[in-house]
C-alpha cells in the first residue's frame, strides 16, 4: 500500500481533517501540504536509512513495536507535543538539522504557507514513520513468529506464514484473556535513545529485512533504488 493511500485511509478518511482541526489549520491546505511533504520526507528517510545503520535499526524497532498503537489511529497522538518532538527528531536525523529540513521541504512546494510548513513538517515526518510501520507490520509479525516457534513450523515462505498465523492466534488469546495493557504509541525519540544506549547488546536485523524491503510498498519504484 502506497504512502498516500495509507494516509488517505487513516481514521476512516478523516486524518487530514483531524490534523487540521487540532492545529487550527485549513483542511484543504493541510491535505495539499501533507501530500507534498510526506513523499519527500519518505524518500529522504530511505536514502538516509541506507547510509546510517543505526537509523535503519531504529526504524526496524519502530516497525516491531507498531502493534502498540499508531499515531495514525488518533489525531491527538499525531499532533501532541510528544509527536511534534518526535517529528523534529526525525527531521534532524534525516536532514542534519530542522532548519536544513525546512529548506529542502520548502522546495517541495513553494506555495505552502510558512505557518503550515512549520506546523506540518514534523507531523508529516511522524506520519511517514507511522505509515512505514503499518505497512511492514505483517513482516514484523512473521519475523517475530519465526523467532518464537523456531523451525517447528517449517522454513521459507510457508513456514513464515504458518508461524505468523500461530503468533496471531496467540496474540488474540492474550488480548482476550490477559490483562489490558495501557495503550501507548511507539515513540521515535524513545526508540532511538534506547537503540543508542543498548547498541552493543541489541542485535541488528539486516538479515531479515533490507532498506528496499522496508520502503518498497510505501514508495513503490523508489523503494528499489
Amino acid at each position: 500500500m502506497s504512502l498516500l493511500t495509507v494516509l488517505e485511509q487513516a481514521q476512516g478518511g478523516g486524518l487530514y481533517a483531524a490534523v487540521a482541526r487540532n492545529l487550527d489549520l485549513d483542511e484543504n491546505q493541510t491535505r495539499k501540504a501533507m501530500r507534498q511533504l510526506c513523499p519527500v520526507i519518505a524518500a529522504s528517510l530511505q536514502q538516509r536509512a541506507a547510509a546510517d545503520e543505526d537509523l535503519f535499526q531504529t526504524l526496524l524497532d519502530m516497525i516491531e513495536m507498531s502493534g502498540q498503537g499508531s499515531p495514525l489511529d488518533d489525531a491527538e497522538n499525531l499532533t501532541s507535543a510528544e509527536a511534534i518532538a518526535d517529528g523534529n527528531a526525525i527531521l534532524d536525523d534525516v536532514y542534519g538539522a530542522r532548519n536544513a529540513a525546512m529548506v529542502v521541504l520548502r522546495q517541495a512546494d513553494a506555495t505552502i504557507p510558512e505557518r503550515e510548513l512549520s506546523k506540518l513538517a514534523p507531523i508529516s515526518a511522524v506520519a511517514v514513520v507511522a505509515a512505514l510501520a503499518q505497512v511492514n507490520r505483517p513482516m514484523a509479525l512473521a519475523a517475530t513468529a519465526q523467532t518464537a516457534v523456531g523451525s517447528s513450523a517449517g522454513s521459507g515462505f510457508m513456514g513464515a506464514l504458518v508461524s505468523a498465523i500461530i503468533a496471531g492466534i496467540l496474540a488474540a488469546l492474550k488480548k482476550q484473556f490477559g490483562p489490558k495493557p495501557r495503550r501507548r504509541r511507539a515513540s521515535y525519540s524513545r526508540t532511538r535513545n534506547t537503540r543508542k544506549t543498548t547498541r552493543k547488546t541489541t542485535p541488528a536485523r539486516r538479515k531479515t529485512a533490507s532498506v528496499a524491503d522496508v520502503f518498497k510498498d510505501i514508495l513503490g519504484d523508489l523503494g528499489k533504488k
